[in-house]
C-alpha cells in the first residue's frame, strides 16, 4: 500500500522508500525513513497534497512524492 491511499486519521509504518538522489535525502532529513510511523491528517484539493505527522513533525508532502513511499497500516 501506498502512503497517499491510507485515509485521514489512519497510521501506518513506512516499509520502503521507493525514491532516489536528492529526493530520497531530502525525505530522511525530514523525518520519513524506514520502519517510521506516520500518521494522515490533511489532503489538498484532489488528493494532490497530504500532510503527514511523524514523531516529530508535521510534513506537506506532493502527491508524487507520497506514491513513492511504501507503507503498511497499524491496527
Amino acid at each position: 500500500m501506498l502512503l497517499h491511499e491510507l485515509n485521514i486519521g489512519e497510521t501506518a509504518v513506512i516499509d520502503v522508500i521507493h525514491a532516489v538522489g536528492s529526493l530520497k535525502r531530502r525525505l530522511c532529513s525530514l523525518g520519513l525513513a524506514e520502519k517510521e510511523s506516520v500518521c494522515v491528517k490533511h489532503y489538498g484539493l484532489f488528493r494532490s497534497t497530504v500532510q503527514v505527522m511523524t514523531e516529530s513533525s508535521f510534513i506537506a508532502l506532493r502527491k508524487a512524492e507520497a506514491e513513492c513511499i511504501e507503507v503498511h497500516k497499524i491496527a
